[in-house]
């Protein structure tokens, strides 16, 4: 009786590899290529300033202090893409093999993440305008749902996932995720309303948040 589910088990598996079924490196290497190209593109948003009296200190310096919003705003977006790239690999890490499923779900998340020198670039050019504030963070927060999506994808084909995974940390990635991910971004982006420097501040925390968090989990 054990070797006959381990045989219905075996073609479970089967049945969800079948179809097009991915080489898991070359999905991550595409990925990492992508994230590389993202935390390039954040800084060409950062342009050196055109003052019209060149060896004026004081002309450019007004002009570096106008782009300092940017400047915070690159910071906060090149610290959240290595943070989500941290997410990625390890996520990825726990898989033994891709599906057509996950393989979309991951374009997903790479199509928000590609998004974000847009927000970036848009919160730096407007930095008291809550609208653009608060766009930075709803960006975000699809970026923190694609995740859990894809996470939810592994928890419904758990052949997808390595036996060494244990789903009681698994399941209790996915709601971490909505609370410190989705729902703060959320929060952020409704605080814009009120102060949005406010936002700034709580945008980067969060960030800081999930670096203090990954070196306590080493």
């Amino acid at each position: 009786m054990h070797a006959s589910r381990e045989k219905d088990a075996q073609a479970a598996e089967d049945k969800l590899f079948r179809y097009g079924a991915f080489t898991k490196n070359r999905v991550e290497t595409f990925s990492d290529g992508v994230f590389a190209i993202i935390v390039t593109l954040l800084i060409l948003e950062i342009k050196v300033p055109d003052i019209q009296e060149p060896g004026s200190v004081l002309a450019l310096r007004d002009s570096l202090t106008a782009l300092l919003p940017k400047f915070v705003s690159w910071v906060i977006s090149f610290l959240t893409i290595c943070i989500v790239w941290m997410n990625h690999h390890r996520l990825f890490d726990m898989f033994k093999g891709i599906n057509v499923g996950l393989f979309w779900l991951n374009v997903n998340l790479l199509l928000w993440v590609c998004f974000v020198p847009f927000p970036t670039a848009l919160m730096g050019d407007y930095p008291r305008n809550p609208l653009a504030v608060a766009f930075y963070g709803a960006v975000m927060a699809c970026a923190g749902i694609s995740f859990i999506l894809a996470r939810l994808y592994g928890l419904k084909h758990k052949s997808l996932l390595k036996d060494t995974v244990s789903l009681k940390k698994y399941k209790r990635a996915i709601l971490f995720a909505f609370i410190f991910a989705v729902c703060l971004y959320c929060a952020g982006a409704a605080l814009a309303w009120v102060n949005t420097y406010v936002s700034f501040a709580f945008y980067f925390l969060v960030g800081v948040y999930f670096v203090f968090s990954f070196a306590t989990k080493e």
